[in-house]
Protein backbone atom coordinates (compact mmCIF):
# COMPACT_ATOMS: atom_id res chain seq x y z
CA UNK A 1 0.00 0.00 0.00
CA UNK A 2 1.09 3.60 -0.65
CA UNK A 3 1.81 6.71 1.49
CA UNK A 4 -1.21 8.26 -1.02
CA UNK A 5 -3.28 5.26 -1.05
CA UNK A 6 -2.94 4.86 3.04
CA UNK A 7 -4.08 8.96 3.25
CA UNK A 8 -6.61 8.37 1.25
CA UNK A 9 -8.43 5.60 3.34
CA UNK A 10 -7.19 7.26 6.65
CA UNK A 11 -8.86 9.79 5.47
CA UNK A 12 -12.45 8.12 4.30
CA UNK A 13 -11.88 6.63 8.08
CA UNK A 14 -11.84 10.06 9.45
CA UNK A 15 -15.21 11.36 7.35
CA UNK A 16 -17.03 8.50 8.61
CA UNK A 17 -16.33 8.63 12.10
CA UNK A 18 -17.80 12.52 11.76
CA UNK A 19 -21.39 11.30 9.79
CA UNK A 20 -22.12 8.32 12.63
CA UNK A 21 -24.21 10.20 15.24
CA UNK A 22 -22.63 10.43 18.61
CA UNK A 23 -23.94 9.05 21.66
CA UNK A 24 -24.71 10.80 25.03
CA UNK A 25 -24.70 14.01 25.94
CA UNK A 26 -22.21 16.21 26.51
CA UNK A 27 -21.61 18.03 29.60
CA UNK A 28 -23.19 21.67 28.43
CA UNK A 29 -26.25 20.00 27.45
CA UNK A 30 -26.66 18.58 30.95
CA UNK A 31 -25.63 21.70 32.53
CA UNK A 32 -28.66 23.53 30.33
CA UNK A 33 -30.83 20.98 32.01
CA UNK A 34 -30.02 21.31 34.92
CA UNK A 35 -30.05 24.76 35.05
CA UNK A 36 -33.36 25.03 33.60
CA UNK A 37 -34.78 22.47 36.35
CA UNK A 38 -33.56 24.87 39.83
CA UNK A 39 -34.98 27.73 37.57
CA UNK A 40 -38.39 26.07 38.04
CA UNK A 41 -37.93 24.90 41.39
CA UNK A 42 -37.07 28.41 42.82
CA UNK A 43 -39.69 29.86 40.53
CA UNK A 44 -42.31 27.06 42.11
CA UNK A 45 -41.19 26.54 45.61
CA UNK A 46 -43.22 29.82 46.76
CA UNK A 47 -46.39 28.67 45.08
CA UNK A 48 -46.22 25.50 46.96
CA UNK A 49 -45.01 27.20 50.41
CA UNK A 50 -48.21 29.45 50.30
CA UNK A 51 -50.40 26.10 49.53
CA UNK A 52 -48.64 24.26 52.00
CA UNK A 53 -49.43 27.26 54.70
CA UNK A 54 -52.88 27.28 53.19
CA UNK A 55 -54.00 23.89 53.77
CA UNK A 56 -52.32 23.63 57.49
CA UNK A 57 -55.22 25.80 57.98
CA UNK A 58 -57.23 22.60 58.28
CA UNK A 59 -55.55 21.91 61.41
CA UNK A 60 -56.92 24.77 63.31
CA UNK A 61 -60.32 24.03 61.99
CA UNK A 62 -60.32 20.95 63.05
CA UNK A 63 -58.96 21.84 66.28
CA UNK A 64 -61.61 24.38 66.69
CA UNK A 65 -64.58 22.18 65.61
CA UNK A 66 -63.44 19.30 68.15
CA UNK A 67 -63.08 21.85 70.99
CA UNK A 68 -66.70 22.96 70.24
CA UNK A 69 -68.08 19.18 70.51
CA UNK A 70 -65.86 19.05 73.82
CA UNK A 71 -67.17 21.77 75.28
CA UNK A 72 -71.57 21.21 74.39
CA UNK A 73 -70.57 17.49 75.97
CA UNK A 74 -68.83 19.65 78.85
CA UNK A 75 -71.79 21.94 79.29
CA UNK A 76 -74.26 19.08 79.59
CA UNK A 77 -72.90 18.14 83.00
CA UNK A 78 -71.77 21.87 83.93
CA UNK A 79 -73.29 24.53 84.60
CA UNK A 80 -71.12 26.69 82.14
CA UNK A 81 -69.05 25.83 79.43
CA UNK A 82 -65.43 24.42 80.35
CA UNK A 83 -62.00 26.03 80.27
CA UNK A 84 -59.01 25.02 77.91
CA UNK A 85 -57.80 22.05 80.71
CA UNK A 86 -61.32 20.91 80.87
CA UNK A 87 -61.89 19.91 78.01
CA UNK A 88 -59.12 19.69 75.90
CA UNK A 89 -56.63 17.57 78.09
CA UNK A 90 -53.03 17.12 78.09
CA UNK A 91 -52.11 20.21 75.54
CA UNK A 92 -52.57 23.40 74.28
CA UNK A 93 -51.60 22.81 70.75
CA UNK A 94 -53.66 21.17 67.78
CA UNK A 95 -53.76 18.34 66.43
CA UNK A 96 -50.73 18.60 64.25
CA UNK A 97 -49.25 21.06 66.16
CA UNK A 98 -49.41 24.20 63.81
CA UNK A 99 -51.86 26.08 66.43
CA UNK A 100 -51.98 27.27 69.96
CA UNK A 101 -55.19 27.18 71.45
CA UNK A 102 -57.24 28.90 73.98
CA UNK A 103 -60.26 29.10 75.45
CA UNK A 104 -61.63 32.79 76.69
CA UNK A 105 -65.11 34.42 77.65
CA UNK A 106 -66.32 30.80 78.97
CA UNK A 107 -69.48 31.37 80.76
CA UNK A 108 -73.48 29.43 81.07
CA UNK A 109 -74.62 30.87 77.56
CA UNK A 110 -71.14 31.83 75.66
CA UNK A 111 -67.61 30.74 75.22
CA UNK A 112 -64.69 31.71 72.33
CA UNK A 113 -62.08 29.60 71.09
CA UNK A 114 -58.77 30.78 69.27
CA UNK A 115 -56.26 28.95 67.53
CA UNK A 116 -53.09 31.58 66.83
CA UNK A 117 -50.49 30.70 64.34
CA UNK A 118 -47.29 28.89 65.55
CA UNK A 119 -44.12 28.56 63.88
CA UNK A 120 -44.09 28.60 59.81
CA UNK A 121 -48.10 29.14 60.05
CA UNK A 122 -47.65 32.72 61.28
CA UNK A 123 -46.94 33.69 57.60
CA UNK A 124 -50.47 33.25 56.66
CA UNK A 125 -51.36 36.71 56.37
CA UNK A 126 -54.50 37.83 57.72
CA UNK A 127 -55.27 34.19 59.04
CA UNK A 128 -53.11 33.92 62.00
CA UNK A 129 -55.73 33.92 64.51
CA UNK A 130 -58.62 32.14 63.85
CA UNK A 131 -61.46 32.05 66.16
CA UNK A 132 -64.89 30.75 66.71
CA UNK A 133 -67.21 32.28 69.63
CA UNK A 134 -70.38 30.62 70.59
CA UNK A 135 -72.95 32.97 72.51
CA UNK A 136 -76.44 31.41 73.56
CA UNK A 137 -76.18 28.29 70.39
CA UNK A 138 -74.89 30.81 67.84
CA UNK A 139 -71.69 30.31 66.17
CA UNK A 140 -69.11 32.54 64.80
CA UNK A 141 -66.00 32.04 62.88
CA UNK A 142 -63.81 34.64 61.85
CA UNK A 143 -61.69 35.80 59.90
CA UNK A 144 -64.50 34.16 57.54
CA UNK A 145 -62.35 34.16 54.65
CA UNK A 146 -60.18 31.58 56.45
CA UNK A 147 -62.73 29.27 57.13
CA UNK A 148 -63.51 28.64 53.82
Amino acid sequence: MTAVTFQKERKKEAIMQLSQPQKGFSVTEILIVLLIIAILVISLMPSYQRYQIRSNRSDAIKSILAIQIAEEKYRISNTSYGNLGAVWPGTTNSYSGYYQMSITNNTASSYTITAAALGAQTDDTGCTTMTLTNTNGTATQSPVDCWQ
